[in-house]
């Protein structure tokens, strides 16, 4: 597994994580990050999302100007593929394609 603590998150570049915690500040993080302008482009995970995490990415497409798509259980295959500064673009249906 890639290591991911002390790297700094990027406003406007995906945030690509194995998983979420469920700490009941996660979701309230991501939603201040959205209301300040400061938030990832979009989450992707490879496991399932969970739903305190998922609450604050919903309510900052709801509560705020800058919603942040997020789609999970994208797999270890997708995190082992996906590079630092690669190209990601993420549809409407949730389809990520990197490259």
């Amino acid at each position: 597994m890639k290591q991911f603590k002390g790297r700094p998150v990027v406003p406007g570049k995906a945030l690509c994580l194995p998983m979420t915690i469920g700490s009941t500040t996660g979701g309230m993080v991501l939603y201040a990050a959205a209301c300040m302008g400061r938030q990832p482009a979009c989450l992707l995970f490879g496991q399932p999302i969970d739903s305190l995490a998922a609450a604050g990415a919903i309510l900052a497409g709801v509560w705020s100007e800058n919603p942040m798509p997020t789609v999970d259980s994208l797999g270890e295959e997708f995190l082992q593929a996906v590079k630092t500064g690669d190209p990601i673009t993420v549809e409407e249906d949730g389809t990520v394609t990197v490259g």
